[in-house]
């Protein structure tokens, strides 16, 4: 289990890095959405071919289930999104398949 960093406030409203899960090395786009929100979404891709996109990063979802990413288990948890909170009173976690 990983517990992916996440960066929170206005500079990082619209952020992407990477990070190496298992064998997969991800890209990770997030974006803060306050038309339909307040909520941040992410979008995962993998040597450019994107396997995840739009996902709402809400309490207790399992990201990676309604997709056939391949890529392990996204789950996230804590409190509801704001725009300063996330990564502080919420996480993004990673579970290997097999775990």
């Amino acid at each position: 289990m990983i517990t992916i960093p996440l960066r929170s406030g206005a500079a990082n409203a619209h952020s992407t890095f990477t990070m190496l899960l298992g064998e997969n090395l991800l890209e990770f786009t997030l974006n803060y959405i306050t038309v339909a929100g307040p909520a941040w979404s992410v979008d995962i891709a993998r040597e450019g071919v994107t396997l995840i996109s739009g996902a709402m990063l809400e309490p207790n979802a399992v990201i990676t289930d309604n997709y056939e990413a391949n890529i392990g288990r996204l789950v996230f948890v804590g409190k509801d999104v704001t725009l300063d909170n996330l990564g502080k009173d919420n996480s993004l976690v990673w579970v290997p398949d097999d775990e």
